[in-house]
């Protein structure tokens, strides 16, 4: 089983908020299980953004990337046809939600499309954001 990870996942790892003890079962379940894990370039900078918000960016640094390579996480790039299809997604949230005023930013989308082109689950703690053509769980919802 192949799994794409939210940026909101792995931080919550880090963050050790009110879904870590979760995040850290959900973690240790998938490397029980020999499952794939991924995360988009962008989930990447995204993370990124928090190492160099730290007060210790070369810390934070090294602990994202020792966690990435204990988890055996791979990066995978966006192509030309993922950045297609997340601009299509996000048309069709945009048409959508015209009159209303809360809007997603665009990353969510690619972050999206990128998980139907790799993978059989998303993996989010927000799934209601997400209306792709693969399942979108939380990591509970994938333990089950």
């Amino acid at each position: 089983m192949k799994h794409s990870l939210d940026t909101n996942v792995i931080i919550s790892h880090f963050k050790a908020d009110k879904f870590s003890d979760d995040t850290d079962r959900f973690f240790a379940w998938v490397k029980n299980f020999g499952d794939k894990m991924y995360i988009t370039d962008i989930v990447y900078a995204e993370l990124y953004t928090g190492v160099y918000l730290s007060q210790n960016p070369a810390l934070e640094g090294k602990r994202i990337e020792r966690f990435l390579a204990v988890n055996d996480i791979e990066v995978k790039h966006i192509t030309s046809k993922i950045a297609k299809r997340a601009g299509e997604l996000y048309a069709k949230h945009l048409l959508k939600n015209k009159k209303k005023g809360f809007k997603r930013i665009l990353p969510d989308f690619v972050i999206g499309a990128h998980a139907e082109q790799h993978s059989d689950i998303f993996v989010t703690w927000n799934p209601s954001d997400y209306d792709i053509n693969i399942a979108v769980k939380t990591p509970v919802e994938v333990m089950e």
